[in-house]
């Protein structure tokens, strides 16, 4: 599965684990939020004022595939 900025953090999340680090750095708190399982990339980077596609690229460059 592709990440897009639709996918959830729990799939980003489960598709590479690392990008943990990647949002944790950005200062976010999703993946060990509850709503993990239903936040999307969007909603989340959107409730810190982040540019979701900027996030998606950055994840994707600094975390290997699973």
């Amino acid at each position: 599965m592709k990440l897009a900025t639709s996918s959830t953090v729990a799939e980003v999340l489960s598709q590479r684990p690392a990008a943990l680090r990647v949002f944790l750095r950005n200062g976010m708190h999703c993946p060990i939020c509850c709503l993990a399982a239903f936040e999307t990339v969007s909603d989340a980077a959107a409730e810190y004022g982040l540019d979701a596609r900027r996030l998606l690229r950055e994840i994707e460059r600094e975390t290997p595939k699973r």
